[in-house]
């Protein structure tokens, strides 16, 4: 008996994963098999916005900062305003 790729000959491509590509048997299982990568991919997105995007946002403290200062009188009002361009 002659095997066509992996598994031991079920199915009409002969291999476990019930088709090309398809973690899903049947008519519909590249379908679910698009969600499920779909659904992975966002997550990982979403997992990477958080660990990420929290670190780098520094800007509020940083204009908070630069507002408490001026407010001590530690920078004029022409640094202060030039400042605060500067951090966006």
């Amino acid at each position: 008996m002659m095997h066509n790729g992996f598994g031991s000959g079920f199915g009409h491509y002969g291999s476990w994963l019930c088709g090309p590509g398809a973690f899903f048997p049947g008519p519909f299982g590249w379908i679910i098999t698009l969600l499920f990568w779909g659904l992975v991919v966002w997550l990982v997105v979403k997992l990477f916005g958080v660990l990420f995007v929290g670190k780098t946002n520094s800007l509020p403290s940083n204009l908070e900062t630069l507002k408490e200062r001026y407010a001590r009188g530690e920078v004029s009002e022409e640094e202060y305003n030039r400042m605060k361009t500067e951090l966006g």
